[in-house]
């Protein structure tokens, strides 16, 4: 009950204070009426459910390696024939990786969690919870890059890709900006932890993307903690 009350009051938080600011700014950009959107770390749809309200007609490509809240997605836009949910992670490889479930599930990762960090000491106690057992469950998934999705299903063009992929960020960037990437990309937006929980240098992050003709054209705090989006923008 405590974990999903916060959960609650998280999500709250965010739609009052965070998706106002982010719409601001989406506000500012001019895309088509059938964007092409990559959601990568979907999780309850939130982002799917956000650039719905602003483009109702595009296209999105979700993934969630959570099984339980790739169900729910499913079910959730069965009716959208725009919506392509996958049951997949991203990563810098195809293959398989071990995806630790957190009882938060807006936190699972494919990273190792820094024992040590004071920001997860912090998380555990407002949760009740010891640190050691936030990790509900971990198991094998399968994983792909983007540039191989993109290549795969033929797509020349995205719009936005969004990444939350907690600590994964840099991986996903290493996986599409690579000899196979062929399409052009437009915005990325991606998740800044400013905080001790992962091992994440985000100077690697903002190296990858400059070094790919991409500059920094916003930065959104979130409603709660050190936690902000960059959105990113082909130069």
């Amino acid at each position: 009950m405590r974990v999903w009350l916060i959960q609650k009051i998280l999500a709250f938080n965010e739609f009052i204070f965070f998706y106002p600011k982010l719409k601001k700014v989406y506000a500012k950009i001019t895309l088509n009426t059938t964007p092409t959107i990559i959601d990568v770390g979907a999780n309850k749809g939130q982002s799917i459910d956000f650039f719905l309200s602003i483009y109702p007609s595009a296209v999105i490509y979700a993934f969630e390696p959570n099984k339980i809240l790739f169900k729910n997605l499913k079910n959730k836009y069965a009716l959208n024939n725009n919506i392509k949910i996958y049951n997949e992670g991203v990563s810098d490889q195809d293959g398989v990786l071990n995806f630790n479930i957190n009882i938060l599930d807006e936190t699972s990762t494919f990273e190792l969690i820094n024992s040590d960090s004071e920001y997860l000491k912090k998380k555990a106690r407002i949760l009740g919870k010891d640190p050691s057992k936030l990790i509900a469950e971990t198991y094998s998934t399968p994983v792909i890059t983007l540039s191989k999705f993109l290549l795969t299903n033929e797509i020349n063009m995205v719009d936005i890709i969004k990444i939350d992929v907690e600590g994964h960020e840099l991986s996903v960037l290493n996986g599409l900006f690579n000899k196979n990437l062929s399409a052009k990309i437009n915005y990325i937006q991606i998740e800044n932890h400013e905080d001790d929980m992962y091992d994440l240098n985000y100077n690697k992050i903002e190296n990858i993307l400059t070094s790919n003709n991409m500059e920094v054209f916003k930065k959104i705090k979130h409603g709660f903690g050190e936690l902000y989006e960059l959105i990113f923008k082909i130069k």
